[in-house]
């Protein structure tokens, strides 16, 4: 078993001539010297949804609640085209788990002006050689409610908004309060996007809506956000106690 196949096809590599390669290294090791916790790592953002550091942290996090035989199915609340389900499905399948990766999306944007997110989603995990997960097209407010599996060991909130932070904050505490009371103990929710300014310091706040939801929801828990490091891009996880 290995996790190679996070810096393979379908996860882009951007082209870069000689010159701008040589620049890119030479950036980064000023990076180094200043010790700024910082690296380019040039992503193509209509494709790659995330940084190689946060599928190395997907798939450890997976792998090990696959490991310790928690219960129950994994779940993703918004998907866009599969980039992060392709690492969950295949980790289930190396570990030959019997856990259900259920999609959640509303599926109703264009991918790059020219076709259905969701075909392009189905196409990706057929190209990549895994099962298509179950999917569950509509809203949040109309899937979550009856369309949740019995028992959730693993779910990934990625519902990016990029508009108002307030109301970005409520949907994804509605996403929380319909998915936390079927996580089973030592489940884990990942959500991307999860930025606390005090431990990364640095880089751009793209939805701080997240933040607000995640610490006004687990105030009167006994979870606590675990800040994973991801680059360019931010995340972190709770597990469920």
């Amino acid at each position: 078993m290995d996790n190679y196949f996070i810096t393979r096809p379908p996860y882009s590599k951007i082209r870069m001539n000689k010159g701008k390669a040589s620049l890119i290294r030479f950036i980064n090791k000023g990076f180094r010297y200043l010790k700024l916790g910082l690296a380019i790592n040039p992503i193509d953002t209509a494709v790659d949804m995330n940084t190689i550091e946060q599928r190395i942290n997907y798939f450890h996090l997976l792998d090990q609640v696959i490991a310790n035989d928690i219960d129950g199915d994994v779940i993703e609340l918004g998907c866009f085209t599969g980039q992060c389900a392709l690492i969950l499905q295949k980790v289930i399948e190396q570990r030959r788990s019997p856990k259900q990766l259920y999609l959640y999306d509303s599926f109703d944007i264009k991918f790059r002006e020219t076709g259905s997110i969701e075909e392009v989603l189905k196409n990706n995990f057929v190209n990549a050689g895994l099962k298509v997960p179950l999917l569950k097209k509509g809203f949040f407010e109309e899937t979550l409610p009856t369309m949740l599996p019995e028992k959730i060991s693993f779910a990934h909130i990625d519902c990016g908004f990029g508009g108002d932070k307030i109301a970005h904050s409520k949907v994804v505490q509605y996403c929380l309060n319909e998915i936390y009371p079927k996580m089973s103990l030592g489940a884990i929710c990942v959500l991307m996007d999860y930025n606390d300014p005090e431990i990364n310091g640095v880089g751009h706040d793209a939805n701080p809506g997240v933040k607000i939801a995640c610490d006004e929801f687990l105030k009167d828990k006994p979870e606590e956000m675990v800040c994973l490091y991801g680059n360019q891009f931010f995340h972190a996880y709770f597990r469920k106690l």
